[in-house]
């Protein structure tokens, strides 16, 4: 199995770290943004309370509450972390409040509700800000849908029908359709202008910073080499007992584990090479000794009996 040089893997390892680092850092920054925008939802909603209870019109009071409890789910699922549940949420209250005005005005749409039109721009805003770049444009097309449905089959006052049949009628439909196009496009655009030069600033920040760690694990590489380097003189002087102390995330540390168990093994061997000397010695004194009492043994003189029977 092929193994990785150990300067690629170290440059994977920081890689992956900071590309981990910087998807971190793009979700804290949406997050932050979501903070924001479901802030403002909410002081929106909190605001439009008491000129609802006011104007004492049920369904002005309903399509409050119902986006305030869409703002408290939406709430809730930012505090799990579930940002795309959080943006449509936030979606569904504009969209939504807009449409429960305009489908249950009690006199039909009017002149008037043309405004209301124009507030969908906001889900466009939201979408193009907190989701992917391109989701703007399904968006879009279910605002304009929505317009044209609302146009087409909403009961209508006179005075409506009256501005749709002159000359203003063409502008009147085409207007909050045309905005719904260009603030969508405008938006793509924008966005993903800001996305790439966002991602370049990261980029240059990414290839800084592994840069710094490169820099940063050389020098740490060269004084492990020279720690190393240092620990091999000594043991070359004559000190068995040193060893080489590195930490745990250096990069040398395996090599300090193989020099430590061969100077183990070393000083192991030389034990035993100087217990075979003592051996050795003891076994040569042990043959002179023999050799002398076999030599003293033949030059032993002979006894007086010997002599007289000579």
């Amino acid at each position: 199995m092929a193994v990785l040089p150990m300067k690629n893997r170290g440059d994977s390892l920081m890689e992956l770290q900071v590309r981990a680092d910087q998807l971190a850092h793009d979700a804290e920054r949406r997050r932050q943004v979501v903070n924001v925008v479901l802030l403002v939802i909410t002081l929106f909603q909190v605001i439009n309370l008491p000129g609802a209870i006011f104007m004492h019109s049920t369904v002005a009071i309903g399509t409050v509450v119902l986006g305030l409890v869409l703002c408290g789910f939406a709430l809730l699922f930012n505090r799990l972390g579930q940002l795309t549940v959080v943006t449509l949420l936030l979606i569904a209250v504009v969209d939504l409040g807009c449409g429960l005005m305009l489908l249950t005005s009690p006199m039909g749409l009017d002149v008037s509700d043309l405004p209301v039109f124009d507030v969908l721009v906001v889900s466009l805003l939201i979408a193009v800000s907190l989701l992917p770049a391109v989701s703007v444009f399904p968006v879009a097309a279910s605002n304009i849908a929505f317009i044209i449905a609302i146009l087409a089959f909403q009961a209508r006052t006179p005075e409506l029908n009256m501005v749709l049949s002159s000359s203003m009628g063409y502008n009147a439909i085409v207007q909050p359709i045309s905005l719904q196009i260009v603030v969508a496009v405008i938006a793509y655009i924008w966005v993903r202008s800001a996305m790439r030069a966002i991602a370049r600033a990261d980029r240059a920040e990414e290839i800084a910073e592994l840069r710094g760690r490169e820099a940063e694990q050389k020098i740490r590489l060269n004084s492990g080499v020279e720690y190393l380097s240092q620990v091999l003189v000594r043991v070359a002087n004559g000190e068995r007992s040193v060893r080489a102390q590195l930490d745990n995330n250096d990069q040398l540390w395996n090599i300090a584990n193989s020099l430590n168990l061969l100077l183990t093994r070393i000083g192991r061997m030389s034990q035993i090479e100087q217990e075979n000397k003592l051996l050795r010695g003891e076994v040569t004194r042990l043959t002179e000794a023999l050799h002398v009492s076999r030599v003293m043994s033949r030059r032993k003189p002979e006894s007086p009996t010997q002599k007289r029977g000579e």
